[in-house]
Formats: C-alpha cells, structure tokens, sequence
C-alpha cells in the first residue's frame, strides 16, 4: 500500500480549500487503484502470451494535476484568457462546493486554471493566466533569502517545478485576497498558496511558510511495491 503523503500546514486549512485538498486527496486514491488494476493486467497478459509485458506498453489514464484559484474577484478575469467553452460551459455558474467532486474528476489533468470567484461560483474551467510577471516577487524573495537562491528555492519549492505552481504562487502575490491550489502530476504533492507563499505542502523540502520545513520521508515506487505484493 503506498505511503501516504503528510500535508504540513493542512492545521491552517479550513473551508472550501480544506474540502477541495481532501477531495484531490479522493482523486488520487482511486486513480491508484486503477494503476494497480492496469499493473495487475500487465502481469495477467505476460503470463498468457509468455513473454514479459512492462506496465507502460499499457496505455494508462493520465495522473490527475491541478490549478485551482479560489476567491478570485471579477475585476481581475480580465488577466485570464479562456476557460469559457468547451468542457468550461457544463460548470461555469454553478457552485463550486456543490459540484467539486464532478468538476475535479472530469477534469483531470488539465494544463488550465478553475477558478473560482469569491462568491464561491465557478468562473473558469481551463483557463490561462496571463501578466503573470515573476520579477517583483524575485526581488523581494533575493532581499529575504539571498540572491545565491535558484528561483524554484527563492519561491519555497523543495525542487524544479513547472509554470502550474509558480503560476499559482505568483497569481496569489499579484491578485490581494486569492488562494490557490495546486497538484503536481509529477511528484503527486498538493500545494496551497496565499499572498506568494506556500501555506501547506506535502513536498518534503518545501519551505512551509512560518513552519519548519518537512522530515524527509521514505518512498519507493509504486511499481517495485505492486511488484513485491503479487510475487
């Protein structure tokens, strides 16, 4: 059974952003278990044809990843490009808390932003943000931590991390008032962001704002766990 991940700061949450982490927390559980199912029918098929089948010759469900921005006031979508068609027309209007769940997993993986506006109503479904300049928020890090820091570690991140999360920490910088979310398809960390910091990570060398920063924990693949469970 794979080891669960521990949400420093989750104490701090409450709310939609505590409703949606344990939500996305749901997600990955059951997108587990279709991988075990996948990885089990690799194992079946390479019996039958007696020959080895890797998992990854399977085609698997993508890992779901996500941006969410909640609170996020009408005067600033005028910074967001997209998000209204497609996918977007089922949701938008409706209430967020309501359809969570639905939204999430119909969603998936998803390059885009839901955004949320502070009445609690889905505006967006994969949208893009746009003016998102890192430069104000570089300086004043490089006067905080020192200008030695490479940029991901300037922002708190405990490793590389792609646009999705520095996106999120900067739009929570730029617009007063915001929160975000974020779940990383490569690493599976959930991340929650306010006013340019991370709040709460299940990454073990994220900077946790205001709390120490995470034990480093023990982990090893999913596979080579599958693996020493069906031997």
């Amino acid at each position: 059974m794979e080891e669960q991940k521990i949400l420093v700061g989750k104490s701090r949450l409450n709310g939609t952003i505590l409703r949606t982490v344990k939500e996305i927390g749901h997600i990955q559980k059951q997108h587990q278990s279709v991988l075990t199912d996948f990885v089990r029918t690799a194992s079946s098929f390479s019996k039958i044809v007696g020959r080895f089948i890797h998992p990854a010759q399977i085609e698997t469900p993508k890992k779901p990843a996500y941006i969410i921005l909640l609170d996020f006031p009408e005067q600033y979508l005028k910074y967001v490009h997209g998000g209204t068609t497609g996918l977007a027309e089922r949701y938008t209007g409706k209430p967020f808390n309501k359809i969570m769940p639905e939204l999430l997993k119909d969603v998936g993986n998803c390059d885009g932003a839901i955004i949320v506006d502070d009445t609690g109503t889905v505006v967006r479904v994969g949208a893009q943000l746009i003016s998102l300049d890192t430069r104000k928020l570089t300086k004043e890090r490089k006067k905080e931590y020192g200008k030695n820091e490479n940029p991901s570690a300037l922002f708190g991140f405990g490793s590389q991390v792609g646009t999705r999360h520095t996106s999120a920490l900067v739009a929570t910088h730029k617009y007063p008032g915001i929160k975000a979310i974020t779940l990383s398809e490569e690493s599976d960390d959930v991340r929650v962001y306010k006013k340019g910091r991370i709040i709460a990570s299940t990454h073990p060398k994220d900077r946790v704002h205001g709390l120490k920063r995470i034990p480093k924990q023990r982990t090893t693949s999913f596979f080579t766990r599958l693996a020493a469970s069906v031997l």
